[in-house]
């Protein structure tokens, strides 16, 4: 599921957007509950899946700029919006929160320090405090120095919802990085944030290196589930791929010139394709990502194609393309092709 957002009239910038993709392992115990302003995406994950008894609701959070068109489009407090969206949630089960918020938030601590009833009070009038106090929590380790608006409405939502930052908390040390690459600086404006209780259910939160598709580095987080051989029974009562025929690609290294040879004799119709790019409809998303597979499917089959196979029992989905674009010095050669690619990403 894609939600675009709307762009500027200049040629020169792409508006941002949502993309939600759920493995179909696991698309039985992940629901689209519901989309708001199009700049949030609200899911559900049963809590079969985890060693808690409520559901976790996940919210993909993409935040236009200040002087995005959205803001003129969709006259309301987004910041307003997402707070009230978070108690709802919150009313229900477990919260996490993801995305490009564009807020520079520095070290500002994102919870209430020395907050705590005293002592005297709670002796004197232990039936009058019923209140729970923030956790302290360790400095953020954030290599951005810089705050902003956002970065401030960001802070003050964490103190009245209860949601940290993890970025710069993780134990493994590895989500204390920069996050985007502008023209001027890096900084950090992509986040996850979720309540102090579920940090131990992330395994790991990494922010990846830097690609040439994208000004943003990408937040990989692993969360901890059952073990998915503990949930076959329930697995399979949804199977959703049974008897369904599979397009099957193998490598062969041997046409790796051809290929490439094959790539730069349409590289025509592969800028074309770039030109009629359509990211205003969800129609146009899926047409667009349709005619980019069927364009790569009709270069690569007669190379790597092998013979269809159906499917009689549960597997993990057949990956359609290979990681040769990675591996086999390809992709530099799709990067060149357009420059419309990477405004894309």
């Amino acid at each position: 599921m894609c939600k675009p957002v709307p762009r500027n009239k200049s040629k020169c910038t792409q508006g941002g957007g949502l993309c939600v993709m759920i493995n179909t392992i696991y698309s039985p115990y992940i629901s689209f509950i519901e989309s708001i302003a199009d700049t949030f995406v609200w899911l559900k994950f049963d809590k079969v899946l985890f060693d808690f008894d409520q559901d976790l609701y996940v919210c993909g959070a993409y935040i236009p700029p200040i002087n995005s068109k959205y803001h003129s489009l969709y006259e309301c407090d987004i910041f307003r919006l997402m707070e009230d969206n978070i108690i709802s949630y919150s009313s229900k089960g477990k919260i996490c929160l993801v995305g490009d918020l564009n807020c520079r938030t520095s070290n500002v601590s994102d919870f209430i320090e020395d907050d705590t009833v005293h002592i005297t009070l709670q002796n004197q009038l232990p039936n009058l405090f019923n209140y729970s106090n923030d956790y302290s929590l360790s400095t953020r380790i954030n290599p951005d120095t810089i705050s902003n608006d956002y970065g401030s409405k960001l802070i003050k939502l964490c103190k009245s919802t209860g949601l940290r930052i993890l970025n710069g908390r993780h134990k493994d040390g590895l989500s204390n990085d920069y996050t985007y690459c502008g023209p001027k600086s890096f900084s950090v404006i992509d986040y996850f944030l979720t309540t102090v209780d579920l940090f131990s259910i992330i395994d790991k939160f990494i922010i990846s290196s830097f690609t040439q598709f994208s000004d943003h580095a990408s937040l990989h987080l692993e969360i901890k589930i059952k073990n998915v051989n503990s949930m076959d029974e329930l697995i399979t009562d949804c199977e959703l791929d049974y008897g369904v025929e599979r397009k099957t690609f193998k490598w062969r290294d041997e046409y790796k010139s051809q290929c490439k040879e094959a790539l730069s004799t349409n590289i025509d119709n592969l800028n074309s394709l770039c030109e009629d790019l359509n990211f205003e409809s969800q129609d146009g998303i899926d047409k667009t990502v349709s005619d980019f597979s069927e364009f790569l499917n009709e270069i690569m089959s007669p190379y790597f194609k092998v013979r269809p196979k159906v499917s009689t029992s549960r597997k993990e989905q057949d990956r359609i393309m290979p990681d040769f674009f990675q591996n086999h010095g390809l992709l530099q050669l799709w990067y060149q092709s357009s420059n419309a690619v990477t405004q894309v990403t």
